[in-house]
């Protein structure tokens, strides 16, 4: 039974308009006690790459109770039945790298759902925060999506963000022995470590069975820490750009923010991609916020518009991680527009070669918004030369083989949990589809396409 709504959303004019805005803003009043039935709907997963067509989809409680074919397949009683004709069920997305612990989170966080992204990896913040958003979710105080978390990072440089400081082997085990006592979901690590740090950071996080992923310090490099067995790297760093002598010239940074999109190398990459796929060691590379990196100093990115999603005070955080000059050169993003084009053939070329890539964004930043960015990243995979089909099952199967949740999570299959995007195209004809999400399915709750219209008309503030 649901609960009772107030008597000011039972009665007058506004009654229907009021009681929408309550499904849009709280989970709970969602229908989640109802079965919910798609019918005649075609589903997409990383089962296999052919659309499986004319299905009907129940959802009883948090998991898939049946797929089969429509014609044959028994809608419960009182199920809230979701018309799929001409419609595309696909599992929930995931970006696989954001920060959640900012500034009015519990404000946005809700824009991860409506676009469709009902899984994220955080990267750094308060454990108390992320494990406090992670109750309120559950609890449906909140729409948002579940946050696989590795709480403070460590580094070897103090900093802002929440960090342990790892300067020696010692302070690193102990730091790793501290975030698994914590209950984190994994161990992230910042370039500021030195070598020795690194790699007793490594073996404490084996000792206790955690994966580590993260940036790789340059005294490290991308071999040394695959074979120590990071599980994913963030942002390409220490992967080398493939260019020639002349080209390594020519592209040299012309701003310190530039050098963050990687050197150039005319060595050989294949042998460091072998290991990488050998080692199992995926790569997760931002491309999102690595093209708001490439056009700096510009100060329009493609995206702007969206950036009214966003509270004034996360913008005014935002804004302070990427302090603009007072005046921009001509041609100033020409070196970094040069680089960002050959690190998406990069990324093609890794993929090729066997490597698992994630799609991560850095959110939120101006130009990716929580959820927003995610269809952002997905097109540029497909620039990068990831097949459509490739690029869904990087934002759906692969996080789900990541964290060894594949039981339960990344295809649509009777008894996974139901974390399901309804879109209104095909995603196979064109990944930019991904965009057009009508109803979301979040651990069982439903936000169909009327309250997720409305959820965005209130994270609005233009």
């Amino acid at each position: 039974m649901q609960p009772a709504a107030p008597p000011c959303l039972q009665c007058g004019p506004l009654a229907p308009t009021l009681l929408l805005l309550a499904v849009a803003l709280h989970p709970a009043s969602a229908q989640y006690h109802r079965p919910i039935a798609f019918t005649h709907v075609t589903v997409i997963d990383g089962a296999d790459s052919l659309p499986r067509r004319d299905l009907t989809v129940i959802v009883r409680g948090t998991r898939i109770s049946a797929v089969g074919p429509s014609a044959s397949t028994k809608i419960p009683a009182g199920a809230r039945v979701i018309a799929g004709r001409g419609k595309y069920l696909v599992p929930g997305f995931w970006d696989m790298h954001v920060h959640t612990d900012v500034p009015t989170a519990r404000l946005v966080l809700p824009l991860y759902v409506a676009n469709g992204v009902t899984g994220v990896r955080d990267m750094a913040g308060s454990w108390e925060h992320l494990t406090g958003f992670r109750a309120d979710i559950k609890a449906s105080r909140f729409w948002g999506p579940r946050i696989v978390a590795s709480g403070p990072y460590l580094d070897g440089n103090d900093q802002p963000i929440p960090h342990y400081l790892a300067r020696t082997p010692a302070e690193a085990t102990a730091a790793v022995d501290t975030l698994a006592a914590l209950g984190v979901d994994f161990i992230k690590v910042h370039t500021g470590l030195n070598r020795e740090a690194f790699l007793a950071a490594a073996r404490a996080a084996r000792s206790h069975h955690l994966p580590f992923a993260g940036h790789v310090p340059r005294v490290v490099g991308a071999a040394d820490a695959s074979d120590a067995g990071i599980a994913s790297i963030e942002h390409l760093l220490t992967i080398l750009t493939p260019c020639t002598p002349a080209e390594s010239l020519a592209l040299e940074p012309r701003f310190t923010v530039q050098a963050a999109l990687g050197r150039c190398s005319s060595a050989d990459p294949a042998p460091l991609y072998a290991k990488l796929a050998r080692n199992g060691t995926r790569v997760t590379p931002t491309f999102t916020a690595q093209y708001e990196v490439a056009l700096w100093p510009v100060r329009s990115v493609p995206n702007d518009s969206l950036a009214h999603y966003l509270p004034d005070t996360l913008r005014r955080y935002i804004a302070g991680i990427f302090p603009m000059p007072d005046s921009v050169p001509p041609g100033a993003d020409s070196v970094g527009r040069a680089v960002f084009a050959k690190r998406l053939k990069l990324v093609g070329a890794m993929h090729r070669a066997g490597v698992v890539v994630l799609p991560g964004t850095d959110a939120p930043l101006r130009n990716s918004p929580p959820g927003f960015g995610l269809h952002e990243e997905l097109a540029w995979l497909a620039q990068a030369g990831l097949s459509p089909w490739r690029v869904l099952v990087a934002a759906t199967l692969e996080p789900a083989k990541f964290f060894g949740m594949q039981d339960s999570l990344g295809t649509i299959a009777p008894g996974k949990l139901a974390d399901l995007v309804l879109l209104d195209a095909d995603p196979l004809a064109d990944i930019r589809n991904t965009r057009r999400v009508n109803t979301v399915v979040a651990n069982g709750r439903l936000l169909d396409s009327a309250a997720r219209k409305a959820l965005l008309r209130i994270r609005s503030t233009p």
